[in-house]
């Protein structure tokens, strides 16, 4: 989880992971210098299985690299700090990563205001975005970072993040669909919250010009082919006997 000056939602996210995390398992918090009572909130808990850690002013991509590459499990969620996990997320997005083996996959969610009242439910369509092919989620995403989960193995490939990323899943969604096996759980699991401080672009109209929306993807293109070619490089040679 990636925090920054969350105060407002946080304790009911946490309380939604927490409920279901195991006693072996962790949440780890990366936090990019909230000034509010973000940390208090956070420390107050006393759990153990939270591990806190500071990242100064970094934006969210760099902030969720932060508490990426802190993690040791097998299996990483990416969570929002404003969102809700509705029960059973943990358990049934682990099952259904095991039942089809696979290495990443994405549930459905519902959109919900800042009082959690829903917008829309389901929000994806039917197998929405795993029809769509690898461009067409470059040219218009529909991966939402808090509705996934993945593979340590998958984090390994796409660690680090390519500097002048932007946005964290994209990243790491994209990769996946090219090198990995992906799957959808058509399934409502969380309720993607958004409000006036929402801090995540997803869902609402860009502000961007177009010259950057395309430079961005060229940005984005390059560095999926680069960290491509390295990893294919890096892999160990086939032993025969």
């Amino acid at each position: 989880m990636a925090t920054f000056n969350g105060e407002r939602y946080l304790k009911e996210q946490l309380d939604s992971i927490l409920n279901q995390l195991g006693e072996k398992d962790e949440l780890i918090v990366s936090d990019d210098g909230s000034d509010d009572k973000t940390r208090e909130i956070v420390h107050a808990y006393g759990d153990k299985r939270i591990r806190f850690f500071n990242n100064q002013h970094q934006g969210i991509a760099n902030n969720f690299e932060n508490a990426l590459s802190r993690v040791r499990g097998d299996y990483i969620f990416l969570a929002d700090q404003d969102d809700v996990w509705l029960p059973g997320k943990l358990d049934k997005m682990v099952d259904f990563l095991e039942k089809e083996k696979l290495d990443v996959a994405m549930c459905n969610c519902a959109l919900a205001d800042q009082d959690l009242k829903i917008i829309k439910s389901p929000h994806f369509d039917a197998q929405w975005p795993m029809k769509r092919r690898l461009l067409s989620n470059v040219y218009k995403n529909a991966w939402l970072g808090c509705c996934m989960v993945l593979r340590s193995s998958v984090l390994k490939a796409c660690m680090p993040f390519p500097r002048g990323l932007a946005a964290h899943d994209l990243w790491l969604a994209l990769y996946a669909q090219w090198h990995f096996k992906t799957g959808y759980l058509d399934e409502v699991l969380v309720l993607y919250r958004r409000h006036n401080n929402t801090v995540s672009f997803t869902g609402s109209v860009s502000t961007n010009s177009l010259s950057y929306k395309l430079k961005y993807r060229l940005h984005l293109l390059y560095h999926l082919i680069g960290r491509s070619l390295k990893n294919s490089f890096c892999k160990p040679a086939t032993k025969y006997a």
